[in-house]
This record gives C-alpha cells, structure tokens and sequence, in this order.
C-alpha cells in the first residue's frame, strides 16, 4: 500500500509538472514525449519516438518550437523526479526548464546553420529532422545537454 501511494503521488507530480496554467490539461503528446524518460529500452529509440510524437505534421521535421517542446519534455520529467528542485518554486522551475530548453534549441539551430547540417533549402533554418539532431548531439551536442543520458535508465543512481 505504502508503495502504491508513492507510486501514485510519483505520476501524479511528473502530469502536474506538465500543467502550465490553472487549467489542470496537459498536451498529452508532450506528456507522452516526456514520460519515454522512465521508459525502458535504448536512449536512441525512446529520442526517435518522442521525436515522431512531437512532429505534429508528421514532415520528419521539428521548427524551434516543435524541438523546444521536445526538449523541454524531458526536462519537465526530469526535474519534477529531481531532489534538486524541491527547494524550487514552481515559477522557477518552469523558468529553468523553458531556458534550458530554448539555450539547448538555440544550440542545435546555431549549428544546423554552422555546419550546414539539413537541407540547403529555407526549410533547413526553419526545421531539423532527427537525424540531424543525432547528429549534432553524437558530434558533441552531449556535452551542452548531458541531462539528455538520463533517457539511458542504466545510468540512474536510486537511494
């Protein structure tokens, strides 16, 4: 019993983290975006899967606003299982996730551009398909957002 009631108040804190507003929705894409966090099986599948979920065109590619969301999915997840904001109030964490999450969009759409990742066309500053999101992260990317190996449950250290 005792382990279904932090089990419950668990769910129940990663889906209010997701509220943004006095509302009590939560857009059940980034939810699901988000819970791949606890999740088993590879890093690489459960960042492809959350990718096509957030891709609501369904075009491969995500604009700064799709990828923010993306990001700040994991984020959102992350840190409402996380000690380190327990001393936070919510206004602050949700500012500590959106910035994150729009400095490691930035860092990813400054390299598209940097490097020419994408394709040659207008679209390719607007947008970025996984593979170079991939890309970027394996080329160096882990080291601005180390917080996304979290997705890799081997990695976590439970007390």
């Amino acid at each position: 019993q005792e382990s279904q009631r932090r089990l419950s108040d668990l769910l129940s804190s990663i889906f209010f983290a997701f509220v943004r507003d006095k509302s009590s929705r939560v857009v059940a894409l980034e939810l699901a975006s988000g819970f791949t966090v606890l999740c088993g099986g590879r890093k690489s599948d459960k960042l492809e899967f959350a990718f096509d979920l957030i891709d609501d065109d369904k075009d491969g590619r995500l604009s700064r606003r799709g990828l923010w969301k993306y990001l700040r999915s994991f984020l959102t997840v992350l840190m409402s299982i996380s000690s380190a904001s327990a001393n936070m109030t919510e206004g602050h964490i949700y500012s500590a996730i959106d910035s994150a999450s729009t400095w490691a969009t930035a860092q990813v759409f400054g390299a598209e551009q940097d490097k020419g990742l994408g394709n040659n066309d207008n679209s390719s500053k607007r947008s970025v398909c996984f593979d170079d999101f991939a890309e970027w992260y394996t080329q160096g990317g882990y080291g601005s957002i180390p917080w996304l190996e979290l997705l890799d449950l081997k990695k976590w250290v439970l007390t």
